[in-house]
Parts: structure tokens; sequence; C-alpha cells
């Protein structure tokens, strides 16, 4: 308030020109313009103390911040599980190249749909455009929130959508040519995937600890990842759903004993299961050449390790399991994707039917 109980303070300066200041949040405040009447300034004045009291102010100082600056702090300002950092950092990647140095007070809607636009053109995926478009309005939404930006200018419709794709579906005569042709110490690990459905991170950071044989349990309380800068490491897996104990057939436990017996060095509770060739923690990037490899032996090129977790799902529907159960083997936190193990049971199903009719007698 100024000193005559108005809302702020209105300044002659030596241009003639008007200049407006007023406190907010402990801070004093002056306008960036100015105002050729002293009317002028004062209706600005009752604008400012008007979206106050609604809650509709911008501060006019805060969105000269930049993009890579406010990006940056609101990474810092979550507590992201290390996989999804090093997503995020991804991500922020193609964001920082478009928009780092600008202010956020300057980016346009235009701005967001070029951007977008030349992205969709480039080879990344459609879902992985998606999902940046997504880290991009939901930075800029906190902006908003924060009374940074007055709105939000990532709003193209249905960008944010990713499309679901269609995966082979895969069958166990598939997984016996795929475990047949990838690296010996590779394959329980492949037989273990389609049968448990368990990750690659939560099958790479699985430890002996974790097995419990007798009962043909494997239990789920972490994973291995990637850290920028420091290199492999075991943290909590995906999500809390994720923490879980899958049962597994016996024929798995099996091969498990043998994996152990021919590749596992030194039998200790915290020696991991599965590693890589020369014995160190099994990362993706070390993993795939052996994969690629036996994909093209087998004439399955367009088959991804994840297909072994669609396989297992989707025969644990079809052994007649509930969504509540599918969800609780496969570490869902929705429904969402579980309903598609259902949907792939179903036809499935239907496929069953139709052999069992073409045996039949009558027809």
């Amino acid at each position: 308030m100024g000193t005559n109980g108005q809302f702020g303070s209105i300044r002659k300066l030596p241009s003639g020109r008007y200049q407006v200041r007023y406190f907010h949040l402990g801070r004093r405040t002056a306008a960036d313009a100015t105002f050729p009447t002293k009317s002028d300034a004062r209706a600005f004045l009752s604008g400012v103390e008007t979206d106050l009291k609604r809650g509709n102010y911008v501060d006019p100082s805060a969105g000269r911040i930049t993009f890579a600056q406010y990006a940056d702090w609101w990474i810092e300002q979550r507590p992201l599980r290390p996989r999804t950092r090093e997503t995020y950092d991804s991500q922020l990647k193609h964001l920082l190249s478009a928009f780092g140095p600008a202010q956020l007070s300057a980016m346009s809607p235009a701005d967001v749909r070029t951007w977008h636009g030349r992205l969709s053109q480039s080879e990344l995926h459609p879902n992985t455009v998606a999902k940046i478009y997504r880290l991009l309005r939901t930075i800029l939404g906190t902006a908003v929130d924060d009374g940074v930006l007055p709105s939000n200018p990532a709003r193209i419709r249905g960008a944010s959508k990713e499309r679901a794709t269609e995966r082979p579906l895969l069958l166990w005569d598939d997984v016996v040519k795929l475990a047949d042709a990838i690296e010996p110490r590779f394959s329980a690990l492949v037989w273990t995937a389609a049968a448990s459905g368990l990750r690659f991170g939560e099958l790479s950071g699985l430890e002996l600890r974790h097995l419990d044989l007798g009962r043909s349990e494997l239990r789920v309380d972490q994973a291995l990842y990637f850290a920028k800068g420091s290199g492999p490491r075991l943290g909590p897996p995906k999500t809390e759903s994720a923490h879980r104990t899958v049962v597994v057939p016996a024929q798995i436990t099996h091969r498990l004993c043998e994996h152990i017996e021919l590749f596992v060095s030194e039998v200790r509770p915290n020696s991991l299961v599965f590693t890589s060739v020369k014995g160190s923690p099994l990362l993706n990037r070390t993993f795939a050449p052996y994969w690629r490899r036996s994909l093209d032996e087998v004439g399955m090129t367009n088959v991804r390790f994840h297909d072994l977790r669609h396989l297992a799902g989707t025969e644990a529907a079809t052994a007649g399991a509930s969504l509540r159960e599918v969800m609780a083997r496969m570490g869902h936190a929705s429904s969402a994707a579980s309903l598609r193990y259902l949907k792939a049971a179903e036809i499935r199903d239907r496929d069953i039917a139709d052999a069992i009719g073409a045996r039949m007698p009558g027809r």
C-alpha cells in the first residue's frame, strides 16, 4: 500500500512519463512499461491489485527467466526415480535445443507449434514426440501455477496422446528359437522374461537373495539402471506396484538352477543372477548386440526384448487370471496396461476354440 492507503505508488520520471511500483511477496516490483499520464498509471495499478485479489497475478519479472533455468529448477524440485530422471534428461535435450535460451514470457503458441511440427517430421517415433511434448506442456503448466506465465503456450490438441502400436504376439515356439540362438549365458534370461513378465531392468537387478527356488518365486524389490556419469546402479523398480513376488513354472526354476551353476561365479546372497559375458552388471546396451544377433539368426528382426513381457502377460490372462491378478503379476500401477493382455487373451481364446472345432466330428 502507498502512504495514502492506495495500492502501490506512482512517480513522475524526468522524461515526463509515469512509473508504477508496488510490493508483492515482500519485494518491490516496478512495471516494465511506463505510462504517458498519471491516470493511465493508476489504472494499471488498479488492474494489478484486482489480479492479486483474484489470484490471477503474474509477476512480470518472473517471465524473464529462461526456459533452461526454469526446466532445471523444475527437475530438481521433483523426487524422481533414477530411471525417470534419465528419461526426462533425454527428452529435455530436444526441448533445450529449441527453447533453452528463450525467456518464458517470450514463448508463444506459434513457437510451440512450429517446434512440434519440425519434431514430428524428424526420425523420432511419434510416441517419443508425444512424450517430449507432454514434458514441455507439464513444465510450462507448472510455470502457470507458479504465477510465472499467464497461460500455457503448449496447447496443441492431441499432441500429448500416444498411439498404441501393434506388437508381434510371440508364441512359445518363438521363445525356444530365441533362447537357443542367443549366447548361452542369456538363454535362461530369455526364458525367465517370457514366463515371469519381469522388465529387463528388474531381471538384471535380480540377486540370488531374491530367488526362492524351492517355492519357484522371484522377488522384485530393485532394478538395475545406468546413471549418467556414474555407470550401473541398483535402485527401486519403476513404480511402487513393481515391488512384487512372481511365481514361475517349475521349468523356469530348473533353467535358473542350471544357469546359476554355469554362470554365477560366486554364490552369495547379493550376487547378480544375470550378468554380461564379462561378469559385470547387465545393461541393455551390452545385451542388445547379442539380442539383435539372435533375432537375425531366427529371422525375427522386428521383435523387441519387451515383447517377451507381453507374452507373459497374455499367457497369464489366457490361463484365467483376473485383471487384478494380471496387474499384480506384471507390476502395473494402472489397469490400462493390463487390459491389453486380457484383450489378447480373448483373441487367443477364439483361436483355441477354432482349433478345437477343427478336430471335432460332424463338421
